[in-house]
């Protein structure tokens, strides 16, 4: 992030804490600087590391993840409802972690299949881009990394993912319930990312 791009993070879209799925070993405050807004949650220290099989296909990967991340999903719902203001999540390039994590949330507060898909795989113009810049500020990809690492984004995988979330668990609700996350934190979680009176306004309209 530029400091332009900074400004507008906090100035314009209200970001109070960054959470980074890498862990605090990175220096979760990240470019918005050391001020208590930086939080790091280490995904896979949590879910346990990935796996030869699961990393192994670019598709397979983000279904993989919900036989055990999902209690990592419930711990950034803890910061989003604590927070008085916009929360930016991120992980080393966005797709896998960052992209489990946020496509469990949208599904959670009734965002559809279809638009969740759409919104991971905005991604997918610009990962070539962001790995040539990562390169280039000394932040790439180690080329040892596991396969899923090096891989871009997989819409077909996000759908995988989401389908199998509805047919195994019912959808994101009863799966977090299933894995142990509170449904108190879910409710306020549900209450405090959707905006109730654009529906409400919706069906007065019809």
């Amino acid at each position: 992030m530029t400091s332009r791009d900074v400004d507008r993070a906090v100035s314009e879209l209200g970001v109070r804490r960054v959470v980074d799925l890498r862990g605090s070993r990175w220096g979760a405050s990240g470019p918005l600087g050391d001020d208590g807004r930086g939080v790091g949650i280490d995904f896979f220290a949590l879910a346990g590391p990935p796996v030869d099989e699961e990393g192994s296909s670019r598709d397979g990967f983000l279904p993989g993840l919900l036989d055990r991340a999902g209690p990592v999903v419930g711990l950034v719902l803890e910061q989003l409802v604590t927070t008085d203001g916009a929360t930016l999540v991120h992980c080393h390039t966005g797709k896998d972690r960052t992209g489990f994590v946020i496509a469990l949330t949208l599904s959670l507060v009734g965002v559809s299949n279809e638009d969740v898909v759409a919104d991971y795989d905005r991604s997918t113009p610009i990962f070539e881009t962001m790995m040539r810049n990562l390169e280039a500020s000394g932040r790439s990809v180690p080329a040892e990394a596991p396969a899923y690492a090096l891989h871009p984004p997989s819409a077909a995988g996000a759908r995988a993912m989401l389908d199998r979330l509805d047919t195994e668990w019912g959808g994101a609700h009863a799966y977090l319930l299933a894995v142990g996350v509170d449904a108190e934190l879910l409710d306020r979680a549900r209450s405090r990312l959707r905006d109730d009176r654009a529906d409400d306004r919706a069906d007065d309209r019809a």
